[in-house]
This record gives C-alpha cells, structure tokens and sequence, in this order.
C-alpha cells in the first residue's frame, strides 16, 4: 500500500478562479449530483453543508439506509446534504476532521464542491450548492498517524460507487506530485 501526506488547505473560496458564478447563472447548480469526497472528513451540520428547501436529494434517508443493509456497507446516514460518510482510518462514524494539528482539508475540498451557504452573511457557496456530498473519511483523527494508504482509500472508493456517487473527488498526493511506476 502506498503512503501519502495529509494534505493542508491554502484557500478560502476559489469561486472566481473555476468561475463558479457563470455556471450557476446558467442554471447549473448540481441538482441531483452526488459527490464523493474522499478525504480527511466533513462536518456534516456544518451551517453551509445544506441543500435548499426545493432540491429533491438523490439520495434520501430510507434509500442510504437500504444500501447499507443490501450491501453491507460500514457507514451511516448522516443529513440530506451529507446522506452518507464512514471514517475507514479509525474503523468509526466520527467523520468529522478534529483533533490536534486537523488540516480541515477535507471540509475546505467539500465547500468548494458543494457547500450552500448564505454569500451575504458570510457563508460559502461551492461549484454544485445542491449537490450531496458523501463524507469518505480516509485520514485518522488521531495525529500520530499524519497519512493514508491506498487499501484504505480503496474501500471508500468502493462504498462511494455502491451508492452510485456521480463523481469521486480525491485529492491526495504530495506538493510536487509524484510518479509510481506500478
């Protein structure tokens, strides 16, 4: 299994740089999209991880509950915005990154994605605001353990298509990158 570095957020919204704003003037907004985020964790009843009162969820309550019991999957429902997450590091239902030294990357890479927040009142608004987002925790809490492997990144990325997740969002790696040859 390969190691990799829990990475660390340098932004606070990137909006205009993937030019968030035309999109979502053309009526794009992420309506029944749901986005995998396999990372250090989400905060799931974090203010801007909401869906608004007129988007219909792919994945509602009694649908994620089903495919846990069909398929046996290790994760729990968590919010209509955050239906499903599992941390497969620490083998628990804390999906959230705490902890000391926690980078939050995790939360940064979902609010860009997805988050729903009121602009006007100091909220974040990501690429697809009624999107959901699954929370794939593969970083520890625990700060001994600074990284992942790729055995354990698999696993959420095998539960995340057994949802039916339309995109799988992973951005693990190293500042410079890196180049494995098998």
């Amino acid at each position: 299994a390969n190691e990799y570095e829990r990475p660390e957020p340098e932004m606070v919204t990137s909006n205009d740089m993937v030019a968030a704003y035309p999109t979502w003037d053309l009526g794009y907004k992420g309506e029944g999209t749901v986005i995998a985020i396999i990372d250090s964790g989400i905060d799931p009843y974090h203010r801007d991880m909401i869906l608004s009162d007129d988007t219909t969820p792919k994945l509602d309550k009694e649908l994620v509950e089903n495919l846990i019991q069909e398929k046996g999957l290790l994760g729990r429902y968590y919010t209509e915005k955050v239906p499903y997450g599992y941390n497969y590091y620490d083998l628990n239902h804390e999906i959230k990154d705490v902890g000391p030294g926690a980078s939050e990357h995790g939360m940064h890479v979902a609010g860009t994605a997805g988050a729903n927040g009121d602009l006007e009142n100091g909220g974040v608004k990501g690429v697809a605001p009624e999107a959901q987002l699954l929370a794939m925790k593969v970083f520890s809490n625990d700060p001994i353990y600074g990284s992942t492997f790729s055995d354990i990144y698999l696993k959420a990325i095998d539960e995340a298509v057994k949802l039916g997740a339309d995109v799988l969002n992973m951005s693990l790696g190293s500042v410079a990158g890196f180049y494995i040859p098998d």
